[in-house]
């Protein structure tokens, strides 16, 4: 798979049908999750059972957002800053 230490969150991979997501597979799957930032879990059904794929993200990324909604928020005239994602 792509070189984890290019991207700051890690493939999450789970379920009976795993074996099917070879090296290849896994390459293709972190590239689409790279052209579409908006996708948060990819569901593959294979002969053996379904497979879920998402991203994990470390938790400083996420208090670095955090962080930064939490600055735009209290900038006096902004009353409320809503972030949207796929769902």
């Amino acid at each position: 798979m792509t070189d984890p230490a290019s991207r700051p969150w890690q493939l999450l991979i789970v379920g009976p049908g795993i074996r099917f997501i070879t090296p290849e597979v896994g390459n293709q799957l972190v590239r689409v999750f790279d052209l579409s930032p908006q996708t948060r879990l990819i569901e593959i059904e294979t002969d053996e059972g379904d497979v879920s794929v998402s991203r994990v993200w470390p938790s400083e990324h996420l208090e670095r957002v955090a962080a930064i909604e939490a600055d735009i928020d209290a900038i006096p005239g902004i009353r409320r800053m809503t972030v949207f994602q796929s769902g």
